[in-house]
Parts: C-alpha cells; sequence; structure tokens
C-alpha cells in the first residue's frame, strides 16, 4: 500500500514537472514571437535609448519573411568622424554612410538592382540574409550537408540592442535550432563585424560553416565597371562582367593555405598568403581585414552569374571539415566524416574599410593595408642600410640521391668553395648580396631533422664560421636555411610514432621524399618543429650567421595536429610560430620566410620567393602586385630564382614592375650534377654559367629600384596591354613593356623600348 501511494506520488510530480516543462517552452516561443511596436524604444547598453524599428524589441521579435529591409525604419546606431553606421532591427542588416560623399555600402543586396535579381529558393533569401549557413545532421551516418540561411527558416532575432558603437543581436534559426551571436561596430574608418564563437548553440545538428552579411557591399555586373580583389597568388582582380552568366565558378580558399589533417580539395591554386579582401565598384571600393580566426576560414568570391546577379565576396567561417577515417592500419581505406567537436576561435572578425575618396582602386586597398599593419602589428618603415639593393643567392651545399643500396649524397658547395663564389659575384658587379646557404646540415638538403653540425664534406662547423666570417668582411649577409617541418633522419630523438603530425583519425602524415624518391618522409608535430628550432638559436649565433631563412612550414603554413604527445589546434600552432619568430628575431638579426604568411610579419624582415602571379582560373581577369604594394617600404622581398626561368627576360620585367630584389639559385658544382637529387634537382645551378648575367640584370635592377628601397608604392595601373605603370611616394615612375613591340606613351613624347621599361618622374610621363 504504501509503494503504491510513492508510485502515485511520484506521478504526479513528473506531472506537474512536465507541465512546467512545457509551460517554459511555450513561454520561450512566445518570447521569441512577440511582435513589437514600430519605433519602439529599448534601452541600450550606454545608457541611451533607440528605436527598436518595425515589428523588432530587444530580446525577442517577429519571424521575418525573405525581403529587403525597410530602410525607412533604420536607425542611426553609431557616428565617426568619416562615417555614420545605420541598422535595422527587424533583419540587423545595416548600411554606412560616407559623411563626405554621401556614399553607400550596404550590407544586402543594392536595392536599385533587386528587381533584376531572377535566382529563386534558398540561394535567393541567402542573398537577403544576413547570415548563411552549412550544417549537417551528425547522427545520421548517411546524412548529407545541406545549406540554409536565416531568412529562409522565417528567423527570429533575439537579444538585439544598440551598444553606442553599434549593436549585438543572436540570429535564431526556428527550423534547424541554430543561435547565431554577432556584434557589428562602427570604429574610425571602419565597421567591424564579428561572430561570437562561444554563444553559439547548435541544438541536434552540427554546424561546418557561416558567412555573415555574405553581401556587404555587393553590385551587380550591369551599367558599371569594377572588380573584386582576391588574394590569390600575388593578388588578382575579377572584373565585373555583364556576359559571365554561363559561368557557374567560384573562388573558394583556405586562408594560410590548406589544413592537412584534414580533407583538402585539390584546387592547383596559390595558397591565400593575406587575410584579405576588397570590391570596386564604380568610384567606391572597400577592402576588408580578416583580422581574429582567420585561420579558420576560407575567402568565398562569387562573380555575378555564378550565383545571383551580384558580384559578391565574403569571409566562410569554418567550424568543422571533413576528414578521412582510415579503418586500416595502412591508412587507404575507410570512409570521410566530420569531426563532433567544432573549431572554436573565441571571435571572427572582419574589418571593412570603405573607401570612396579619389583614389578607390586596389592600390588605395593596398595602402589602407599597409597602414592597418603599421597600426595593428607593429610593422615600421624600412632604413635604407645600404645604396644599392641586395642580389640574394641561395647557396645549396648539397642533397642526396639514389644509390644502389643506399642514399648516393652528391657534393653542391662546401665552405671553401662558397668563398671563391662570393668573391667573383662580388667582382663581377654585385655590390650589395645576401648569401642563403641552404643543404649545410648532415647528408644535405633531402635529410631533415637534427640538422647540425654542418656536415664535414662541406666544412664542418669551423668551416661555415670561416666563410661567414669571411663574408662579413665583404659587406655580405649569410642566412642559414632550414626546414623543421620534416624529418627523414630520425635524428634529435625524433622518433616518428611520437612526434610525427596526425590527423583526426591518428594517421600519421607523411609526403613523398622528393621529386625522385619513392620514399615516404614524415611530417613533423608542428610544437616539436618549433622546439627543434628553438634549441637551435645559439648554433646559429656560434656560427655568425645574420640570420635564419625558414623554409617549409614555420611562417607559412599552420596545420592541426591530433599527435596526444604535442596536440595542437590550428590557432595553437599558429600562436606557438609566432612566439619563435619573436624569439630568432630577438637573438638573431634577421629573419626570413620563404613565401610567408602575413601572420610571421610582425617579426620576419625578409619574404623569400614570393609569389608575383596567379592561379589562372578561367574567371580571374588579372594578376597584379597587390601583396608587393603593401610589402614595399615595410619588408624586403624577393623574386623566384632567375637561372630557373622559362621566361628569363618575362620575369625580369615582373621583378622590375612589383620592386622584387633578385634571387638565384647556384652550386659550385658542374650544371646537371644534381639532375637525379631528391629536393634540388635543377639543371643550371654552377653559378659560373650565370655570374655575368646575374651582374648585368642585378645592374639594371638597381638603376631602377636602389633609390626606392625604403619607399611606399602608392599607384599602379595597366596603361595597354602589356604594359604596367608603377609610381612611388617620391614621384618615381617605371613603365613596364612586356609587348614585342615600343610602346608610345598618350602624350606621344615618350617611348617604351619592346620588352623593356623606362625610369621617368611623375611630371615627365
Amino acid at each position: 500500500m504504501k509503494r503504491k501511494t510513492i508510485v502515485k506520488l511520484s506521478a504526479a510530480v513528473l506531472t506537474v514537472l512536465l507541465l512546467l516543462g512545457w509551460g517554459l517552452l511555450l513561454q520561450r516561443d512566445a518570447d521569441r514571437q512577440s511582435t513589437g511596436k514600430a519605433g519602439q524604444e529599448n534601452t541600450v547598453a550606454d545608457g541611451t535609448t533607440g528605436a527598436a524599428g518595425n515589428g523588432g524589441s530587444a530580446g525577442g521579435g517577429s519571424p521575418v519573411d525573405a525581403a529587403l529591409p525597410v530602410e525607412a525604419a533604420f536607425v542611426k546606431a553609431a557616428e565617426s568622424e568619416r562615417f555614420v553606421l545605420w541598422t535595422d532591427a527587424v533583419t540587423a542588416h545595416f548600411k554606412i554612410i560616407s559623411k563626405e560623399t554621401g556614399k553607400v555600402w550596404r550590407s544586402y543586396p543594392n536595392p536599385e538592382y533587386w528587381e533584376l535579381e531572377k535566382t529563386t529558393g534558398t540561394w535567393r533569401s541567402s542573398f537577403l540574409s544576413p547570415v548563411m549557413l552549412e550544417y549537417i545532421d551528425a547522427s545520421n551516418s548517411k546524412s548529407q550537408s545541406k545549406l540554409t540561411n536565416w531568412m529562409e527558416e522565417k528567423g527570429v532575432l533575439d537579444q538585439y540592442e544598440l551598444t553606442g558603437d553599434g549593436f549585438r543581436a543572436t540570429f535564431y534559426f526556428p527550423g534547424t535550432k541554430f543561435e547565431i551571436p554577432v556584434e557589428v561596430r562602427l570604429n574610425g574608418d571602419y565597421v567591424e563585424t564579428k561572430v561570437i564563437d562561444e554563444g553559439i548553440a547548435e541544438g541536434d545538428l552540427s554546424l561546418l560553416n557561416l558567412k555573415l552579411y555574405p553581401l556587404f557591399g555587393a553590385e551587380p555586373s550591369h551599367g558599371q565597371e569594377g572588380y573584386m580583389l582576391v588574394p590569390d597568388g600575388s593578388g588578382a582582380l575579377i572584373k565585373f562582367d555583364e556576359n559571365r552568366s554561363n559561368d557557374k565558378s567560384i573562388y573558394r580558399e583556405n586562408v594560410y593555405g590548406a589544413d592537412l589533417s584534414f580533407y583538402n580539395e585539390q584546387t592547383g591554386r596559390q595558397e591565400v598568403k593575406m587575410p584579405v579582401f576588397g570590391l570596386k565598384s564604380g568610384d567606391r571600393s572597400f577592402l576588408a581585414v580578416m583580422t581574429d580566426g582567420e585561420e579558420y576560414a576560407k575567402l568565398f568570391a562569387a562573380p555575378a552569374g555564378a550565383l545571383g546577379i551580384s558580384n559578391w565576396i565574403t569571409p566562410e567561417w569554418q567550424y568543422r571539415i571533413k576528414f578521412f577515417q582510415s579503418t586500416n592500419k595502412q591508412g587507404d581505406q575507410g570512409f570521410y566524416t566530420y569531426s563532433k567537436d567544432r573549431f572554436v576561435a573565441g571571435e571572427r572578425t572582419t574589418r571593412y574599410y570603405p573607401i570612396d575618396g579619389p583614389k578607390t582602386d586596389y592600390a588605395a586597398m593596398a595602402e589602407r593595408y599597409r597602414n592597418y599593419l603599421i597600426e595593428e602589428n607593429g610593422l615600421a618603415r624600412l632604413e635604407q642600410r645600404k645604396e644599392n639593393i641586395p642580389l640574394y643567392v641561395d647557396i645549396i651545399g648539397a642533397d642526396l640521391k639514389q644509390g644502389l643500396l643506399w642514399d648516393d649524397y652528391i657534393e653542391g658547395t662546401t665552405t671553401k668553395q662558397a668563398e671563391t663564389m662570393v668573391k667573383e659575384l662580388r667582382e663581377a658587379g654585385v655590390d650589395n648580396l645576401s648569401v642563403l646557404y641552404a643543404g649545410w646540415q648532415r647528408w644535405g638538403y633531402s635529410s631533415y631533422g637534427g640538422l647540425f653540425p654542418v656536415d664535414n664534406r662541406l666544412g664542418g662547423n669551423g668551416g661555415m664560421k670561416t666563410f661567414i666570417d669571411s663574408a662579413h668582411k665583404l659587406g655580405v649577409s649569410v642566412y642559414l636555411s632550414a626546414n623543421y617541418s620534416l624529418n627523414s633522419s630520425g635524428r634529435g630523438g625524433f622518433w616518428k610514432l611520437n612526434d610525427g603530425l596526425r590527423n583526426l583519425a591518428g594517421t600519421l602524415q607523411e609526403q613523398y621524399g622528393g621529386r625522385n624518391n619513392d620514399d615516404k618522409v614524415t611530417l613533423t608535430s608542428p610544437l616539436y618543429g618549433i622546439r627543434e628550432a628553438e634549441g637551435d638559436l645559439a648554433e646559429y649565433k656560434s656560427l655568425g650567421a645574420d640570420g635564419l631563412l625558414l623554409e617549409g612550414g614555420i611562417g607559412s603554413a599552420l596545420n592541426t595536429d591530433f599527435n596526444n604527445r604535442h596536440k595542437a589546434s590550428r590557432t595553437e600552432v599558429l600562436g606557438a610560430q609566432q612566439r619563435l619568430l619573436e624569439k630568432a628575431d630577438g637573438e638573431l638579426e634577421s629573419i626570413g620566410v620563404t613565401d610567408g604568411s602575413f601572420y610571421s610579419l610582425a617579426n620576419v624582415d625578409h619574404i623569400h620567393r614570393i609569389a608575383d602571379d596567379y592561379s589562372y582560373d578561367i574567371f580571374v581577369d588579372e594578376a597584379i602586385p597587390f601583396e608587393q604594394i603593401v610589402l614595399h617600404g615595410l619588408v624586403t622581398y624577393s623574386s623566384d630564382w632567375a637561372n630557373l626561368s622559362d621566361e628569363y627576360n618575362a620575369d625580369f620585367l615582373r621583378s622590375v614592375e612589383y620592386g622584387a630584389y633578385p634571387s638565384y639559385v647556384f652550386t659550385a658544382a658542374e650544371s646537371g650534377k644534381f639532375k637525379q637529387a631528391y629536393s634540388i634537382w635543377y639543371y643550371s645551378m654552377n653559378y659560373r654559367d650565370w655570374k655575368q648575367s646575374a651582374a648585368e640584370q642585378y645592374k639594371r635592377l638597381n638603376e631602377a629600384l636602389g633609390d626606392v628601397q625604403d619607399l611606399y608604392i602608392i599607384g599602379h595601373r595597366t596603361l595597354a596591354e602589356g604594359v604596367k605603370e608603377t609610381i612611388y611616394e617620391n614621384g618615381k615612375t617605371i613603365i613596364v613593356n612586356f609587348n614585342e613591340k615600343p610602346y608610345v606613351l598618350a602624350n606621344g613624347r615618350v617611348t617604351v623600348p619592346a620588352q623593356d621599361f623606362i625610369v621617368t618622374t611623375g611630371g615627365e610621363a
């Protein structure tokens, strides 16, 4: 009897609890769907009040239909010296208006052209939506990823409030139950959008990626000239084209390159080194900089006709990426799936800098990015220490090739031979020489790991120190090149099972050993490689090296590591690399990175073999020196090895146009000796064959660039097909003609010879 009473009481309690829970759920839905009155006031963070707009209220709002926001209902959210930020309390869309010119940048499609939009379905509502996202149902192994957007789901705006410098809100997706908190603020000459990761709610589904205000600044090609700037290679333009409607190609690439621990589509494109993009439409433009969380971003660009009538470009913030779950020890069988946990970056922030002055082209965008690097990253103008530009020479000590029973050693340049090489290059007329000595470690270039001491066959540590001392007497700088991202030797206490990079499935990550080597080389855990590099800094200093040139990873590439001994997220790897670069910069005179990513710039003095072209996508129209315009006068940079170029003169002219210093790769060994080498397999590296040509090229480049080493590039444009103009801040103008016929300037008084260049002052041209 007593037991029955207990059961009845428990049932009653359960009923009450269920009713209470149901009531709370109903109240939450009522709160989400409550309708505020037009013009209703809500108290904001700074104690002021602001109109909530049509149908909006702090803490909740009505389900929103897919439509353009009503601009008449916008309220002023913030004002700076140059701009006014207006926002809509119903959709959290916004617009920025220039106080000087009245130009407008919207977070939604230009209403003037919206009636021309013929796209239907989910993509149409996506164009109108402040947030679009991709997700998957991880509980269903056969589930496919799906696209949705806030307006498609008749989204509700939660917790909307003005903040004094902008607003914050949470986008609630009623169908999928996602909650995405964001902030928008105006600060000086930029507006900043931010996704706050810690506030994201996913419900029963898994977020893959999202785009916040993807149509910011978007414009159709109809009736206007313009382009999108993508950081492909040195920079590239996707020009507005009304006739591109049949081309559905888009640009979608990882910022700072692929993460080898996850699946990566093989696009063949050059890596994105700069977290920037831009769009120019008519006489206005904007530059966008991803300032936080960019290591978990892809850049997404859709030319008009690919997805809708607008040209639009935006970050695509990544939260999960699929990976290969192997089911055998070899790692070649398995299936693709997604990680359970999402990437967390704290904040994912994009700054949009509207540009509406007399200059709105990509050079103006580059100028604003340069100023950002100075203001936010601590970069400063170069001090011009030498009258003449530097020539960068990579000297190859040794490499390996396949032998009958074991690898054979190929001797390229001993330290004694390097002394002779440097003297002869100086005698040939190279007044300012920087040597980058590679392949000096035991067993040469393709022997990774445990680099010190210098191989005795090249002269050992003593020979290297003697060489560096002799170079210094001639005014020559010496860097030692090193790659800490691979280990093929097992030296330095490395054991690949403990210290190798592993993906999310636990599979050891390896790559082929080189062009002529089918053996696998292990990728080191990033934190292991960083610690190894840190431990070697004293060795570089003891040899008297001016600096360290990092290749293959540190300063240029980021990989997540799931090795439990060295586990690190992409964000943690980025931070560890930056700390190493800072320490190395403090202990050595100079640090260089081969084709470095911009997260390394705060502590890097030189970018070696910088990209000077683009990936030749069909829908990309033109390569531009955006990266070089940004860097010139802040950080030195050199072009790719001239003696390995397929188009020697054209690449020389591009160096003139881009303000890049020349570089060569040399050995003392005869040409052809390295044909079968694993890594440095190039055919024409004997310095005696090239020293005169190198000296002549150096002389001409020095005439063009010697007096502008510490100056900024302030202008660049195409004068005609194959004719480019670069302008420096002192008025010096260089015009390069890549064509086979002379080019006569519009004034008729100046001619640029075929496949050559001229140097003028601004007035002469």
